[in-house]
């Protein structure tokens, strides 16, 4: 891959900021009672990684069969 960007960055702070929130806050939440901010925590780190891994193929399928 040959690209200058920001997809490097986004797709490493997408996943370094889902797998924080699902190791740390999650388990915090969880200790402290708090189901709400708990499942808050689940739902974003989900997404976080979701968005990572989804950004990281469209990336991909774009440099190899797009472009």
């Amino acid at each position: 891959m040959n690209n200058i960007g920001f997809i490097g960055y986004a797709v490493s702070l997408f996943l370094i900021t889902g797998l924080l929130l699902l190791f740390t806050d999650v388990k915090a939440n969880k200790n402290k009672g708090l189901k709400k901010e708990r499942k808050a925590a689940l739902v974003m780190g989900w997404v976080n990684l979701s968005l990572g891994i989804l950004l990281t193929l469209v990336n991909w399928i774009y440099w190899s069969w797009v472009w």
